[in-house]
């Protein structure tokens, strides 16, 4: 078993933090107290809170969502595969809804380094959806276009699932845009 460092530690802390309380809302000494560690350890390793929210967004959400799509691009059907992924809400937390759109919301207008952190990772979310399309019969513009517009439905879906702090809402938004989406069965090859 891999041993957790100190650094991971830090990470996780203020992962689950940011998520639950928000960046403001969550001290270096909250970040340590969570973590068990000290104030020299957080400091020899990061310059301060930024860096280290800068860390979670590429190490923990960025990486959350590689995990959750990474196979996308080679399923069979992979619209079907984004749909039964989206549906699948055993992992999500609806109290506290996405901690990309939170972090979005919280951040993007007051620090530039941590607006294009959160782009980076968007676009990368929007990617995904867009192999999702790969299949159907779109030009590029109209995938590209479609995916944008899922991201921003799936993203609003959540949002009334945390607003409601109920799963209901969600699952009713998520269900109704993939009937706006004609799948297409899969056509095997050969």
């Amino acid at each position: 078993m891999k041993k957790i460092t100190t650094r991971d530690k830090i990470i996780n802390s203020a992962h689950k933090l940011f998520y639950e309380k928000g960046f403001n809302g969550t001290s270096i000494d909250d970040i340590l107290k969570d973590a068990g560690l000290n104030k020299g350890s957080l400091y020899h390793l990061f310059q301060g809170k930024k860096e280290v929210l800068l860390a979670v967004i590429e190490e923990r959400i960025a990486y959350n969502l590689e995990q959750k799509y990474k196979d996308i691009a080679t399923v069979e059907n992979p619209l079907r595969f984004l749909k039964q992924k989206l549906l699948t809400t055993d992992t999500f937390d609806f109290k506290h809804g996405c901690a990309l759109n939170n972090l979005v919301q919280e951040m993007s207008p007051v620090d530039e380094d941590i607006a294009k952190a959160l782009w980076q990772v968007y676009n990368a979310l929007e990617d995904y959806y867009f192999l999702a399309l790969r299949e159907e019969n779109m030009s590029e513009y109209e995938k590209k276009s479609v995916a944008k517009m899922m991201v921003a439905t799936v993203e609003g879906a959540i949002m009334a699932a945390k607003a409601a702090q109920d799963k209901e809402p969600y699952l009713q938004i998520v269900e109704q845009l993939f009937c706006l989406i004609p799948m297409h069965p899969h056509k095997k090859k050969g």
